[in-house]
């Protein structure tokens, strides 16, 4: 995984502005993770850096999907069911990762995590379910507020 593939240029976009904009939000927190996280790696002891911007990650995550969901709610969706409980699987999943982090400061699992599973779940995650989402929403009138 490189930064580059998280550049908010390359990601998938949806027919709803905002969800594009929360989305390039979230890559640019998780960027800049990643680059405390190299740094970490080169030698430079930044653990208090690196756990205060995973609470800012998940701060943002958290509102991010509350967001969507509540779009979700409004328009009908008829798979709310399954794409809320995306969200909440991948919330806990970053939740233990956090609380490893805290626990262990063990910076190749987080590494793993922020540089890997995180970004391929991220762009899937956009390309499927949030585009059916926000092309549910729009063929339903959804207009933004």
């Amino acid at each position: 995984m490189t930064i580059t593939r998280l550049d908010p240029d390359n990601i998938p976009l949806v027919s709803i502005g905002f969800m594009n904009r929360t989305h390039q939000e979230e890559v640019g927190l998780v960027t800049s993770l990643m680059k405390e996280i190299k740094a970490r790696l080169s030698g430079r002891q930044n653990d208090k850096e690196i756990s205060q911007q995973l609470g800012n990650w998940f701060e943002h995550s958290q509102a991010h999907f509350a967001r969507e969901n509540e779009l979700m709610q409004e328009t009908g969706f008829p798979a709310f069911p399954v794409h809320s409980k995306e969200h909440e699987f991948v919330l806990d999943q970053m939740q233990t990762e956090i609380e490893n982090w805290r626990e262990n400061r063990d910076i190749e699992r987080l590494q793993n995590y922020v540089f890997t599973l995180w970004p391929d779940w991220f762009l899937a995650h956009i390309g499927t379910m949030d585009r059916v989402t926000a092309d549910y929403a729009r063929m339903n009138n959804y207009t933004e507020k």
